[in-house]
């Protein structure tokens, strides 16, 4: 027991007049001051002495923890404190004892299922969301669990129910295990919420017909909810556990979460999206492994993008970006640089607003990474908006047809480039992706405005098309990405 808490135990039995005791102090056992103990040798660091008042001239040295009190409330106070301290050692040995099982090929869920089997519980462990991250195969019938375990999720009423009993039950009291009725079911829960750096961001229930819930059962979901807050943290990718819960609903919607569920998920955990998001997939063109992502892309890509949630996936690093920082000058070449020196390609979607359409998005930005590649674009940052008419194209199975569709020009001018060692093909895409602006694609090309002036008469000629014709335009610029398409390495 750390120092901090023990002088929080002393300020609720209001016992205390001196307290020399640090913070950071490890206290292990308790005992009573003794003016025999005058050398340093006799002298434990890690307990914690009690004294009376009119004895607290004898007390010497800082190195010790000490605390002095009248003398008559001494033995309550030594009780009280020893108990507790029983309590939390006692704890630690069950957290040890699990951790050798599970060091010897035991999983914490073989655990649950035993303990809840031998002792006649329902254990359950959930995360703020309401996701159910274990349960123990024994289910309660005819109660909301079953049909949370079915679901894999318990709805947002249910979780303020839990919460507000929760919050009833612990004040003025310390957080640890405590037990709650639900008058609804006849239930009896054994409550304890699993923290990390403090945060709260799961429960551990223990849940029976019954209220007589043993020494053990305390000790054993204290434990489990160490355990989880371990599992957490090392699951979670940076230090803010936000994270975590943002890559646990993100995860299963991209697993095929219902509308229904995500939207009691979201409001359950209370997190927040930006109001207009932009999903960002990004992949490594080198594998570098996952420790790469963790330890050293991430931290690269928060001095760009301070605060995002993200997803760690098979495809790469998910992001949901916040489209009005993108937004931010100068901030999309300094992505666009961070992509090229990283080696990362990224797909980036669409702008939309509601997060449970975030797997809608997500599709935009992984085909636009697949189609990239295989079209062989050498850009870093891919926009699903600059790459939807190859989507279209690609969905036309009969590749045949595709040909056919594009403007015949387009292989007029390629016949004729090849036959007279010309370049009137480029000189047309030059034109159109310069907006079919004549001097922008003449200082494109590095021609004189009556050189560039001269290919386009040429072009017009030889496929007698009209080249300020709009629909022509239309329909140029669109062929153009259909020979792209079909000219691509896969194809």
């Amino acid at each position: 027991m750390n120092g901090a808490t023990i002088k929080k135990l002393l300020a609720s039995n209001n016992a205390v007049q001196t307290c020399n005791i640090k913070d950071n102090a490890d206290i292990k056992d308790v005992d009573f001051w003794s003016s025999d103990l005058k050398s340093p040798k006799d002298i434990s660091q890690h307990t914690l002495y009690l004294a009376a008042a009119e004895e607290f001239a004898f007390v010497r040295g800082a190195h010790i923890s000490c605390v002095t009190a009248a003398g008559e409330k001494l033995p309550a106070l030594f009780h009280e404190i020893h108990k507790n301290l029983a309590k939390e050692l006692a704890a630690e040995r069950a957290y040890i004892r699990l951790l050798k099982n599970m060091y010897a090929g035991e999983s914490i869920q073989s655990f649950l299922d035993d303990y809840a089997k031998d002792n006649g519980h329902f254990i359950a462990v959930l995360d703020i969301s309401g996701r159910i991250l274990a349960y123990s195969d024994t289910v309660i019938e005819n109660t909301v669990w079953e049909q949370a375990v079915k679901d894999g999720f318990c709805d947002f009423d249910f979780m303020e129910h839990i919460r507000s009993r929760s919050k009833m039950s612990r004040q003025g009291s310390t957080d640890i295990p405590s037990v709650y009725y639900c008058k609804n079911k006849a239930l009896y829960y054994l409550s304890n919420r699993i923290r990390i750096d403090g945060k709260y961001v799961g429960n551990v229930f223990m849940i029976r017909r019954t209220e007589d819930f043993k020494e053990q059962d305390y000790d054993v979901i204290s434990t489990v909810s160490r355990i989880y807050s371990d599992i957490i943290r090392k699951e979670q990718l940076s230090n803010d556990v936000n994270t975590y819960l943002y890559g646990g609903i993100l995860g299963d919607l991209l697993s095929g979460m219902t509308d229904a569920q995500a939207r009691s998920r979201l409001r359950t955990s209370g997190l927040v999206f930006p109001a207009n998001m932009r999903v960002v997939l990004l992949r490594s063109l080198q594998y570098l492994g996952e420790k790469y992502f963790h330890n050293t892309l991430l931290p690269k890509l928060q001095s760009y993008l301070p605060v995002f949630p993200y997803l760690m996936h098979r495809e790469g690093l998910i992001i949901v970006a916040d489209n009005d920082m993108l937004k931010t000058p100068g901030l999309t070449d300094k992505f666009n640089t961070f992509c090229t020196e990283q080696h990362l390609v990224a797909g980036v979607s669409d702008c939309f607003q509601d997060p449970v359409d975030f797997p809608e998005y997500f599709e935009q930005a992984l085909s636009v990474v697949h189609l990239a590649q295989k079209l062989n674009r050498e850009k870093s940052v891919l926009l699903f908006r600059d790459y939807s008419f190859y989507l279209l194209i690609a969905s036309v199975k009969d590749k045949h047809k595709l040909k056919s569709i594009a403007h015949p020009a387009l292989s007029t001018l390629r016949n004729y480039d090849k036959e007279k060692q010309a370049s009137l093909f480029e000189t047309l895409r030059t034109f159109i992706a310069c907006g079919y602006s004549p001097t922008e694609a003449a200082d494109a090309l590095f021609l004189h405005r009556n050189t560039f002036n001269y290919r386009k008469k040429k072009i017009e000629d030889l496929c007698g098309i009209s080249l300020e014709d709009i629909g022509t335009r239309f329909q140029l610029a669109c062929s153009y990405q259909i020979f792209d398409y079909l000219d691509s390495s896969f194809e």
